[in-house]
Formats: C-alpha cells, sequence, structure tokens
C-alpha cells in the first residue's frame, strides 16, 4: 500500500520487497536478494537493479526515503514498517457437542474455505446440495468440515452416513435409519424415519452416493419431500438427479501456470502446492519448497490434475525419494499404487483403489470408452473422440450419450469454455492406459489415433489455417509421432505427420522439437514412399531449424541440397524461395555478407520470372539486410522502401508459417537502425517502437524478440537513460529464455553488459558480453560481434585498460577475414584510433580516424561520421580551426536529434572548439 492506494507490483519485484521488509533497516546484499529471486539465472546484478529501480518508481520514492542502495554491498528498506498483530479473540462459548456420531474434520484441510463457505451458503439456502467431484478432489474432507461449521446452525442435530461400506442397495435405508439410533422394524423403514424427523431441523450427510447412486437418489428424494425441516448434503461422484437437489461441481485444487521463472513463493500462493508442501513437511522432508524446486513441484501439481488425494499420496513420496525423483516417478504406473493414511477408507488407499471403485461402477460400454479415451494425450474433442474410438462419424448419440455419462460420474472432465474440448486427468489417464493394455486394444487404437491427427493436419492445410489454429491439440500431434517412429508403429505414417504437423511446430516457436521430428522423418524418407511434397516439406523445415538449433551447422548443407533439388523438380517457386532464405540466412549469421547478396540476388531473379509479387517483397527484404550488413545503407534503405512496397500479406503469412518468422517486423527494425545510421534518430525511435508493436500484435515468439533485439541496439545508441535500456534488455533475455531462442538471450546479455562497461564496471561488462556472445556463437550467429567487442573495446580504453582494449580489437580482426569491410569498419577503425591515441601512437590514431570519416561520409553513414568527427575533433585540441570545421559541417547535416548522447558530446566539443581560438590544424579529405 502507498498510503492507501494499492500499489500493483510484478513478480519479481514483489519478492525483493518482501526479502528487504523482512529485514527492514538492514542491507540485504546482492547475492542474498539474487539467490532469493533469480536461482541460477546469469544476469544477476543487472537484472537485480532493473527490478530494484521498478520497485522505487512503483512505491515513488527517491531511494532515500524508502529503498536506499548501499554501494558494494546490497539495498535497505528505509522506510518505517508498520506490523499488526491479531487482537485477542473473546473467550469463545463452549462448542455444541454432535448429537449424532461426527468423526472429526481434518487436522489440515488446504485451500477449501472458501468451498465450504459456499457449501454451507447453498445448503441453508436450498436445503438439498449434492457435491460432486473427481474420485480423491477431496469431497469427504470438505463436506466434513462444511458439517462440523454448520453443528452450531443445527444445534447439534447433524448426522452424518458414510455409504461406502454398504455394499448393497436394499441395506441403504436400514444404514441411514440406523445412524439416527432407531430400530429398524419394516422392510421399509423411510417412513418411519421421515416421521421421526418431521418438525426437527436436521442435517443428514450422505458420503460417496455413487456406487448406490439410483437408490441413494430414491430415498433422499422421499425424505426431502416427506420431511421439511430435513436438510440433505450428499457427496457423490455423479449427480443425484432428483427433485431438489442442487449440484455444487468441487473443483481440483489450483495449481500454478506453467512458469520457468517460478519462484517458491509465487508456487505457495496455489493450494495445490500449499497442500504438497504441508504433507512433504508433515512426513518428515524438512526442506519445505525452494526456489529451484518450484517449478517442479508446480508440474508435478498440474500432472495430477489437482485431485487432492493424488497429490498427498504423491508428497507422501518425497521424503524417501526426494522431489526431483518423485516426480520422475509419476509417469508411471507404479505411481497408483502408493499407499496413502492407514486410517483412510479403503477406497483411498491408493489411487488404484479410488479408480477400481469408479471402473467397476461402469458398465461394459462405459468402460471399453473408458480405456480407449487413455489414447488422447492434452485433451480431444468428441469429433476426436468418436473417430478414433469407434471409427463413426461425429453424429453418434450413443457415443455422445457415453462420454457425458463418464463426464457426470467424474472419470472425465469437460472445458468449461467455449473450446469445447474433454480429457482425462493424468492420473486417471495413467489407469485407464493399464486397462487398454490389458484388453488387447492399444495397437489398433494407436494406428486411429495416429491416422485421425494426419488428416486433421491435411485438412488444416488445404485450408490454409493458422498455423497455431491447431495448438490445442499439440500433445496429440507429439504422440502419434511417437508412436508412429517406434518399431511397432508406422514410419510411413510417422513421415506424412511429421511432414504435416511442421507448420504447427514452426508457428508455436517450437524450433528444437521441430527438429528433432524433421530429423527423424529425414532419416527415414529414403525408404518411405511418401509423397514428394511431403519430402521437401520435411527438408525445407530441418534446413530452417538447423538454423537456430543445430551445433554442427554442417548438417545444414546436405539437407539444403535436398530441398532445392525437389523444389526445382517439382517446379515449386515458393519453395525454391525459401530455399533461398534459408541459405540466405546461413550466410548472413555466419557471417559471409558478400555471398549472402549474391543469394538474395538469385533470389530476386527467380522471383521476377515467376512475376510473383511476394516473392518479390521477399527477395527485396533480403537485399535490403544484405546491403545493410555490406555498409551500404542508401541501397539498403532503397530495397526496404521496394520491400514495403511490393510484399503482400498472404507471402509473409506463408513464411512466417514455414519459419516462425516475420519479415516486415524485421524490416521494420533494420529500418529503425538505418534510420539512426543515416541521421535521424528521431524517426529511428518511431520506426523501432513500430516493429515492437508489429511484432507483438503477431503473438509470435521469435519476432518479438527479433524487433527486441533491433529495438535494442538503436536505442543503446540514442538513449540516455542506461536504466530504461538495461529494463528492455531484461525483458528480452527473459523472454528468450522462456522460449529457447538462444541467440536474442545473447544479445540482450552483451547489450546489457556494455551497460555495464559505460557504468564503469568493466569485469562484470565483459563476463556479460562474453557470455553473451558465446551464446550468440552457439547459435552460429557473429552479426553483432565487432558493434558490440568495439564498444566494450572503447570503454577499456577510456577506462585505461588498454591491454584489454587491444585483445578485443584482435578478436574483431580474426573475425573480420570473410568479410573485412562490412558495416562495422567505419566504428573498428575509429576506436582503433581511440586505443592508438591512448598508447601514445597519436599520427597513427590520426590516420585511422579519417579513415573512419572518410568511409562513413562515403557510405552515407552520418551517425558514424559525426562519431569520428567528434573523435577526430578531440584528438585535434591543438588545431581547433580546422577540427571545428570538419565537426561543425557533421553536425549541421543533422535536422533532429539535438538531445541525443552522440549530437550533445558533438554540440560540448564544437563550443570548446570556438572558444580555443584559431590555429593551424588537420586536413580532412574523402
Amino acid at each position: 500500500m502507498r498510503d492507501t492506494e494499492v500499489v500493483k507490483l510484478g513478480g519479481r519485484s514483489f519478492d525483493i520487497l518482501l526479502a528487504l521488509a523482512d529485514r527492514p533497516g538492514e542491507v540485504v546484499t546482492q547475492k542474498e536478494l539474487i539467490a532469493k529471486v533469480w536461482p541460477d539465472v546469469f544476469v544477476e546484478n543487472v537484472s537485480l537493479r532493473v527490478h530494484v529501480a521498478a520497485l522505487r518508481k512503483a512505491l515513488d520514492c527517491d531511494g532515500t526515503r524508502c529503498l536506499a542502495t548501499v554501494p558494494g554491498r546490497g539495498y535497505c528498506l528505509v522506510a518505517p514498517i508498520v506490523r499488526e498483530t491479531i487482537e485477542e479473540l473473546p473467550e469463545s462459548v463452549p462448542a455444541i457437542e454432535p448429537a449424532y456420531p461426527l468423526p472429526p474434520p481434518l487436522a489440515r484441510m488446504v485451500g477449501r474455505d472458501e468451498d465450504v463457505r459456499a457449501i454451507c451458503e447453498e445448503l441453508l439456502a436450498r436445503r438439498f446440495v449434492t457435491v460432486v467431484g473427481a474420485g480423491g478432489v477431496g469431497k469427504t474432507t470438505t463436506v466434513l468440515s462444511a458439517a462440523h461449521e454448520l453443528l452450531d446452525e443445527f444445534l447439534g442435530a447433524v448426522c452424518l452416513v458414510e455409504l461406502s461400506p454398504v455394499n448393497s442397495p436394499q441395506f441403504l435405508a436400514s444404514a441411514i435409519t440406523s445412524a439416527f439410533r432407531l430400530p429398524v422394524r419394516a422392510q421399509d423403514p423411510i417412513p418411519e424415519l421421515a416421521t421421526h424427523l418431521r418438525g426437527k431441523r436436521v442435517l443428514l450427510v450422505l458420503d460417496s452416493c455413487e456406487h448406490l447412486i439410483a437408490e441413494a437418489a430414491r430415498v433422499a428424494e422421499r425424505l426431502f419431500r416427506e420431511a421439511s425441516d430435513l436438510y440433505i448434503l450428499a457427496t457423490s461422484r455423479e449427480a443425484l438427479r432428483v427433485e431438489g437437489e442442487h449440484i455444487y461441481p468441487l473443483p481440483p485444487l489450483i495449481s500454478p501456470p506453467e512458469d520457468e521463472k517460478l519462484t517458491a513463493a509465487e508456487a505457495l500462493a496455489y493450494p495445490a502446492v500449499q497442500l504438497f508442501v504441508n504433507r512433504i513437511v508433515s512426513a518428515g522432508f524438512s526442506k519445505g519448497l525452494v526456489d529451484e524446486d518450484a517449478r517442479i513441484v508446480s508440474g508435478m501439481c498440474r500432472q495430477l490434475g489437482g485431485i487432492a488425494l493424488a497429490i498427498e499420496l504423491a508428497a507422501g513420496r518425497v521424503a524417501a525419494y526426494g522431489i526431483r525423483d518423485t516426480a520422475s516417478l509419476l509417469n508411471g504406473q507404479f505411481a497408483l499404487l502408493w499407499p496413502g493414511r492407514r486410517t483412510a477408507p479403503p477406497r483411498q488407499q491408493t489411487l488404484n483403489a479410488t479408480l477400481d471403485w469408479s471402473y467397476d461402477l461402469l458398465s461394459d460400454d462405459e468402460r471399453r470408452v473408458f480405456r480407449q479415451l487413455s489414447v488422447f494425450t492434452g485433451g480431444f474433442t468428441l469429433d476426436a473422440a468418436c473417430g478414433v474410438v469407434t471409427g463413426d462419424g461425429p453424429g453418434s448419440l450413443e457415443f455422445h450419450r457415453i462420454v457425458a455419462s463418464l463426464v457426470a460420474k467424474s472419470l472425465a472432465s469437460a472445458d468449461p469454455g467455449a473450446s469445447k474440448r474433454y480429457r482425462l486427468l493424468d492420473m486417471t489417464r495413467t489407469y485407464a492406459g493399464s486397462k487398454l493394455q490389458q484388453a488387447g486394444e492399444s495397437l489398433d487404437l494407436c494406428r486411429r489415433h495416429a491416422t485421425y491427427y494426419r488428416d486433421l493436419l491435411a485438412q488444416a492445410a488445404r485450408e490454409n489455417q493458422d498455423p497455431r489454429a491447431l495448438a490445442a491439440e499439440i500433445e496429440n500431434i507429439r504422440a502419434a509421432l511417437s508412436w508412429s517412429f517406434k518399431p511397432s508403429g508406422d514410419s510411413e505414417l510417422g513421415v506424412q505427420l511429421a511432414a504435416l504437423s511442421a507448420t504447427t511446430w514452426l508457428g508455436l516457436g517450437l524450433l528444437t522439437e521441430c527438429h528433432d521430428w524433421m530429423r527423424t522423418a529425414y532419416q527415414l524418407l529414403d525408404d518411405t514412399p511418401a509423397p514428394l511434397p511431403q519430402h521437401l516439406g520435411i527438408c525445407m523445415a530441418l534446413a530452417s531449424t538447423l538454423l537456430f538449433t543445430a551445433s554442427d551447422i554442417g548438417e545444414f548443407k546436405p539437407v539444403w541440397n535436398k530441398a532445392f533439388g525437389l523444389a526445382v523438380s517439382l517446379g515449386d517457386v515458393e519453395s525454391q524461395m525459401s530455399c533461398h532464405l534459408a541459405l540466405w540466412a546461413l550466410q548472413i549469421r555466419v557471417p559471409h555478407y558478400a555471398d549472402c547478396l549474391a543469394v538474395a540476388e538469385d533470389c530476386l531473379r527467380t522471383a521476377e520470372r515467376a512475376d510473383n509479387s511476394g516473392a518479390i517483397g521477399q527477395a527485396e527484404w533480403m537485399l535490403g539486410q544484405s546491403n545493410l550488413h555490406l555498409g551500404r545503407p542508401e541501397e539498403a534503405m532503397s530495397h526496404y522502401q521496394r520491400f514495403i512496397t511490393v510484399d503482400t500479406e498472404a507471402s509473409r503469412l506463408a513464411m512466417m508459417k514455414q519459419t516462425g518468422y516475420d519479415r516486415r517486423s524485421d524490416a521494420l527494425g533494420n529500418l529503425s537502425f538505418l534510420w539512426w545510421l543515416t541521421g535521424s534518430p528521431e524517426q529511428a525511435l518511431r520506426i523501432g517502437s513500430e516493429a515492437v508493436s508489429v511484432a507483438r500484435s503477431l503473438e509470435f515468439p521469435l519476432p518479438i524478440a527479433v524487433a527486441g533485439m533491433w529495438n535494442g541496439l538503436t536505442h543503446y545508441f540514442i538513449e540516455s537513460d542506461i536504466d530504461k535500456i538495461e529494463a528492455d534488455m531484461v525483458d528480452l533475455v527473459e523472454h528468450a529464455r522462456t522460449h529457447g531462442i538462444v541467440q536474442f538471450q545473447g544479445f540482450g546479455l552483451s547489450i546489457l553488459g556494455l551497460c555495464q562497461a559505460r557504468r564503469g564496471q568493466l569485469d562484470e561488462a565483459r563476463r556479460l558480453v562474453e557470455e553473451g556472445l558465446r551464446l550468440q556463437d552457439a547459435s552460429h550467429i557473429r552479426v553483432f560481434h565487432p558493434a558490440i567487442r568495439s564498444e566494450l573495446a572503447e570503454a577499456a580504453a577510456n577506462l585505461g585498460r588498454l591491454e584489454v582494449a587491444e585483445s578485443i580489437l584482435q578478436q574483431n580482426d580474426r573475425d573480420d577475414v570473410n568479410d573485412p569491410e562490412h558495416w562495422w569498419t567505419p566504428e573498428i577503425l575509429r576506436v582503433k584510433s581511440v586505443v592508438a591515441e591512448a598508447t601514445g601512437r597519436m599520427d597513427d590514431g590520426v590516420d585511422l580516424c579519417r579513415r573512419a570519416a572518410a568511409l562513413a561520409r562515403r557510405r552515407g553513414a552520418l551517425s558514424f561520421e559525426l562519431r569520428a568527427a567528434t573523435t577526430l575533433g578531440r584528438m585535434s585540441a591543438p588545431h581547433p580551426h580546422e577540427a571545428l570545421e570538419l565537426l561543425d559541417s557533421v553536425y549541421g547535416r543533422f535536422a533532429e536529434g539535438f538531445h541525443t548522447p552522440d549530437l550533445l558530446k558533438a554540440k560540448r566539443l564544437i563550443d570548446e572548439l570556438k572558444m580555443s581560438g584559431d590555429r593551424p590544424g588537420l586536413q580532412y579529405s574523402t
């Protein structure tokens, strides 16, 4: 709270505040905060500083009034802290004793307080409530707690009847009558029981009605009608479906969503994790939950579907196996046999017993459908289930009735949203799968399942659907591929599935998995009679993913040759263009800029022969980027402008489906940098913002990373606010890490390192930059190496670390063997001049700086020319007249951006030179 206003904080900032508030007035070290908030993350101090800055901004404080920085140590919360304690409760009146035997409530019920309250309110308003839910979800625990809550309301007249021991419908009425301590003197004791209850305000709790459902419904309805003061609270795995009944569906405990960055504090906000941790601590696992295990425990809770019994049974294994080994054991049938509390009813001693209880109550047709639904992973539609399980069309009313019955019996669940999907909980599916194996139905069913999803993918391709349209089916597609490529599967079907699913994997940004499936299929192509277009699709997808995922880029060329040969033989111009694109992307990443220009030019010729506007647009985009990296900004901008004019939305989206890459947001990012380079910083910022906006609107992970990268590079040279640059790069690093796009994680770390260098922290800067360049190298991206190294070398020289500066520049020289003159050459020459001057080689420094300025002018790189002129002006202090003339002429060609760091520095130097007098100076040659 800030005064009376709630302050909204991100999860990281909140964790930092929590850690500081726990030790008010004390210095909490950076190391302690990082261990708490970012376990096992490389970004360390930079990320911490960024989130502390965001925290200060959110709290609207300047750091002296609430949050102080202690240089070299950490942070201290200096704001006044008010701790409130709960007032002592008045002495409670003696509790009302139950009139009938009532088991005590569970000592540690977790996550059900709101359900208990709602059930009590519903019961008092409606008189008859049935709590419905899956086996083990916690119906008995919740209802027993509600019964105790209602003791005062009913003056102790609460009678619970446990029906699970009653094994025959004919004994049910007698069991209820006996629970009220009445003699059973007739074949039908209900009339006498109703007479006894009439006029008495009593709560009858009927627990576990499902195995006697018809008789339980009949008896409950009669009692409800004949005893108007009787309240009935029942539990069942399906509704009784009688007059007067109101259903309260008891949902599973809520689990955290999938999140790689989840902390223990965040996970413990969810009831499923609270229950798990409560039980592992009770079982003797004293470690509790730590950040590095938070994601694993959350995943276990999701896998167990939030079912309380399953969570308790899994938690009971942790003391023996540990958290990680327990998680790995969850996938097997062994977990179904884990024992629970000895005092629990037999049906709840193990998950297997709980599910046996439900399975034995099904009809033969329901059992068959239930076990065959285990072939689906991640849910299913009714059409899919009907097609796979029965082979019938979507109109099978009997099948629909059976699935509805399984949902009613809490063995399957229905998505409450508009997607109309159904699913079995993971442990239920494991149980059903074991029944499927026992029935000998698995092989044929898996084949029908794989065939169905092959046909579904083929239909999506014919209808040109968005590749993300089948995102909900990705687990079923994965399972179908996995079965197909097994020795007992069908490799031909697997190759077809791989070819048809490629765009889905790419569209969802699952590049590594796409690579793995395509590689498996590629190795089978020569022995598989699949159509050539499918061969081509697999080769294309494999070639694309190799650029992002392969450790050995040597695999690329054979795959590319095969793909291009297939595209030519099929006369497929679009695929030929995609092959050109893949080869071009390889050349530009390595980098071989002259070669990539040649590929782009060949691509343009192919597109023009085909008279295809979209293909021409793609080629112009490729030419724009090729010329940018060759240091030809004017040509690059010209090609980009033509790209914007001729490109088509259909072609752009087709490329995005094939590769997951968006050329429009990439082009805007490149243009942003080009506008800065050619002297329009404000236009650069506008275009950069547009690039980010376009990328985010697509919701594809790769375009967001690409736009963030170019925007980050441009902002680094234009922005003076280092905090803002760092915040943007932390976002990029975390986005890239989440989606496994390593090269963008590396780029973000590199810029964060350069920001550290600006702060004078050279050792930390080198560590971040080296890690960033290593990650980019691992993805075969060396495009930004010269820029990053040059900036770091200049920072080292300015800090007097000349050996470091020279070492960094030598690395650049080794990398520039392939393209000795490229987009960053003027800056490399300028930085070499700075190092030469600093080491006492003034003449060399001046000569290098002149060359840098002259090269930048020839290219039209006005911002590089300004940086060179500024450096030359500083070197030429003994000759201010010529230096002033040079710098003033460059500065005068700018029409905007006068508030940016480079222009401010140049203006200050111009003013200094004007004050230093008129002396003979250097000659500047173009």
